[in-house]
């Protein structure tokens, strides 16, 4: 992938994530509803959506990306299984689509 795509596709996946994570640390209604059908409690729900923040900070960071991709990679890979477990398979496609774009940050090739 080109130097410039690269650091394009990090700030959308960045971006996204600080999204949801957002949506989850102030109690969005659809995300209270998900959270709620998993039998998650709502302090589980803000700790995965912390998470996702701090993930995406760290990506901004050139030093700390790897480590910020993994944790996004691990709330990702959370929620996806978690869905799986309780047989949500509506949401599986998002989910597997966050987990695809953490894991491509973690182990794209540095130049």
């Amino acid at each position: 992938m080109a130097k410039p795509c690269k650091k394009i596709w990090h700030s959308l996946v960045g971006l996204g994530f600080a999204a949801c994570g957002i949506s989850k640390v102030m109690g969005v209604d659809i995300q209270e509803k998900r959270f709620s059908a998993l039998n998650w409690s709502e302090s589980n729900m803000k700790t995965l959506g912390g998470a996702q923040i701090a993930g995406a900070a760290l990506l901004t960071c050139k030093k700390t990306s790897k480590l910020g991709a993994l944790l996004l990679a691990a709330t990702a890979l959370c929620l996806f299984f978690t869905g799986l477990k309780h047989n949500r398979k509506e949401e599986l496609a998002i989910d597997s689509v966050g987990v695809i774009a953490a894991l491509s940050l973690l182990f794209c090739k540095k130049k």
